[in-house]
């Protein structure tokens, strides 16, 4: 029986059926199923709802270049993009096609209602036409220079480099696609979307929505730009649905422009959800009209899924959507490249690398920021060997295998009050960063509740006195902890979750099963997680072999500047102290373990502004916890600190041109780079250490002094 609960949509936009998926589209459908299964974990009724997009003139023509029918050409890219995504762990509760009567009858039930309500003229046009083709040309069929900024290469719907929306007939020199030829304009009569009309109300709906900022600065320029009409219709020949009685008002048949029916595919999927899997118990506007709607896009279709759809909506008296927008994917700090090796289908990658570890990667840089997310391959593999092997991998496998082997139950838990209340609240910050779509941060926290288990099972040192009943119920809390990462990391490693469950003889873990500590029989567990080599397979094509070449352009430490607020000796080394720093509101307070007591007095470090690196892995020194690191120049004589007197705490420090890395870095790692003094500043690979406001400074110490 359908449940009761409110009823929540979530979608990706749709893939187009016309070329492979590849890592830059998994961003999207990866985080839009953590968030699916993330609400799935806490009791909600969500369906994640996806489809192919089959309709348009490309799809037309490249079937012809194949030799095929467009609906067999698009069916074939259907199929396998439902294989790259299971393959990835992307589980969608229906994934359909926008080529189907669910969505030909719903398309034409909006253009009849939006025609009886008067949003829709028929109006002439100057279109795009090619003689040397004979044939209409639409927008992503000519290319030519954007009248707003200028940019070369740009398509006639919509310009890539200043995001502006564009008319063919708008292009400075267009050039067919097809042929290179210069097209000429002919008049055309097309239908068109009063989308002006629906200016007062997207205004006051993007007022009072949750709209990231960096999106919402776009919109209000295009709205006081103004909204032109839209036109939704097209020339044929066209793969689509033709609109009824077009050719008797118009003179020549004309199709549904694919940006009307393909968001309308979010909708009909539901449908075919309802009647497939529900037998028609429940419809798709108790989905849409009763529920509610969260879509998820890249920001090259920002104009379409904040204006065009939402408007669309609004004729059609259904509640808006919450939109979330993501930025792009670059390789190596570079846009993807086939001729770098850094084109990467889903189905090349994993030909390479474990799914999970990209799933692993892209949650812990996945935030509501609207920013572009290097997948610099060096951090890749280091991100999956260090952190999701090392740390959290590592821990669950270890614990379970010494609790299985040795014991093969557990039959007590220590309660270790203090310990399990910072376990507890973990979890709770994890859930609600879940909740906020703060993957980075979920991430940062079970990371966190690992290195705890680790550091309490190391230190416990349970295999000297293995079968004493203090031992096994220490033991049994670790085991426990194991339990609670693999549900909190199961949005995000599924496959990782499920073996976690496995060897506690269950099919999955749930998240009230962590409400008390568990006790009971253990089965063996499988590997976790795959090390990433450092070379790819021999099988591999050449060009994906050479993708670590290029040059890291991503710099692979966070540095923050912070205020040493306390300075003290180490209770357990005459040549360390223990430093408490506050590095702004974000990151708060934290320790380091600093090797400076031969080298500068307390004095010399109290109240002093200098700069740390954040994403250091944290570690025990000589039995203290040290949380971040504080860079040192040293000339191997004299030993200072990287001044930053004018900046606030927690500015980033940053050298020019590159971009910080936010993944967890080890100190041997930190080890490989070369910073070096010069003229007083600090410089790598020639770009200077800066903060918004200033040069960073190491004064007393010499030219060519390397940052320790």
């Amino acid at each position: 029986m359908p449940s009761k609960k409110e009823k929540i949509v979530i979608t990706a936009a749709l893939p187009y059926a016309n070329g492979d998926i590849h890592i830059g589209h998994l961003l999207e459908y990866i985080q839009a199923d953590i968030s699916a299964r993330f609400l799935r974990m806490i009791g909600k009724d969500v369906l994640y709802i996806c489809a192919s997009d089959m309709h348009g003139t490309p799809v037309e023509v490249n079937a012809k270049k194949a030799g095929k029918k467009p609906q067999e050409f698009a069916n074939e890219f259907w199929k396998e993009h439902q294989k790259d995504f299971a393959a990835f762990h992307i589980k969608f509760d229906n994934y359909y096609k926008t080529h189907s009567a669910e969505n030909k009858e719903l398309s034409e039930l909006f253009f009849a209602t939006l025609r009886k309500k008067g949003f829709i003229q028929i109006k002439s046009m100057n279109t795009i036409y090619c003689e040397q083709d004979q044939r209409y040309l639409p927008d992503r069929y000519v290319k030519g220079t954007c009248p707003n900024c200028g940019a070369e290469g740009q398509y006639g719907d919509i310009c890539e480099s200043c995001s502006s929306v564009l008319k063919a007939v708008d292009l400075i020199n267009p050039k067919c696609s097809l042929c290179g030829k210069t097209p000429i304009e002919k008049e055309s009569e097309h239908y068109f979307f009063s989308l002006g009309k629906f200016t007062a109300q997207l205004k006051k709906w993007l007022a009072s929505a949750d709209i990231q900022p960096e999106i919402n600065h776009l919109l209000q320029e295009w709205l006081t730009k103004g909204l032109e009409d839209w036109c939704i219709s097209r020339d044929e020949p066209y793969f689509g649905f033709e609109i009824p009685d077009s050719k008797k008002e118009t003179g020549e048949k004309k199709y549904f422009y694919v940006w009307l029916d393909a968001p309308i595919g979010y909708i009909s999927s539901t449908e075919n959800y309802c009647q497939k899997k529900l037998l028609g118990k429940l419809s798709w506007e108790d989905y849409w009209k009763k529920g509610k709607v969260h879509h998820f896009i890249g920001k090259d279709i920002v104009y379409f899924h904040y204006l065009f759809w939402p408007a669309l909506l609004l004729a059609m008296d259904i509640p808006l959507p919450k939109l979330t927008t993501h930025g792009f994917i670059t390789v190596n700090g570079q846009k993807m490249s086939k001729s770098r090796g850094t084109f990467f289908t889903a189905k090349d990658f994993l030909a390479l690398y474990p799914a999970e570890a990209l799933r692993f990667f892209y949650a812990s840089h996945l935030d509501r920021k609207v920013i572009d997310v290097d997948l610099n391959l060096q951090n890749f593999k280091a991100v999956n060997n260090n952190v999701l092997m090392g740390s959290l991998g590592n821990y669950c496998y270890r614990v379970l295998t010494f609790a299985e082997k040795n014991y093969g139950s557990v039959l007590d838990v220590a309660s270790e009050k203090e310990l399990t209340a910072e376990v507890v609240k973990l979890q709770q910050e994890v859930l609600d960063a879940y909740q906020s779509l703060n993957f980075k941060e979920a991430v940062k926290k079970i990371v966190q509740i690992a290195d705890i288990g680790n550091s309490y099972f190391q230190n416990s040192e349970v295999w000297k006195d293995k079968d004493s009943v203090k031992s096994r119920a220490k033991v049994g809390w670790c085991v426990n902890v194991a339990r609670i990462l693999a549900v909190l990391c199961s949005p995000i490693l599924p496959e990782f979750s499920l073996k976690i469950a496995k060897a506690f003889g269950e099919k999955e873990l749930s998240l009230e099963s962590l409400t008390k500590p568990w006790k009971g029989k253990l089965k063996p567990i499988e590997h976790l997680v795959k090390k990433i080599e450092e070379t790819p397979p021999k099988d591999v094509p050449v060009s994906l072999k050479d993708a670590d070449a290029s040059q890291q352009q991503a710099f692979p430490l966070q540095l923050r500047v912070g205020k040493i607020i306390e300075v003290k000796d180490h209770p357990q080394a005459d040549s360390l102290y223990m430093l408490k720093v506050d590095l702004g509101p974000e990151l708060g307070k934290k320790q380091v373990v600093a090797g400076l007591k031969k080298h500068l007095d307390k004095g010399q470090l109290l109240d002093r502004k200098a700069v740390f690196c954040t994403n250091i892995k944290p570690a025990k020194i000589r039995g203290e916890l040290s949380e971040v690191m504080v860079l040192a120049p040293d000339d191997g004589i004299q030993v200072t600190l990287i001044d930053a007197e004018k900046s606030k705490l927690g500015a980033e420090a940053t050298f020019q041109g590159l971009s910080a890395s936010t993944s967890p870095i080890l100190f041997e790692q930190f080890t490989q780079l070369v910073m070096t003094v010069k003229d007083g500043k600090v410089w790598f690979e020639g770009k200077k250490l800066s903060t918004a406001v200033e040069d960073l400074l190491a004064a007393g110490v010499k030219d060519g002094a390397r940052v320790k």
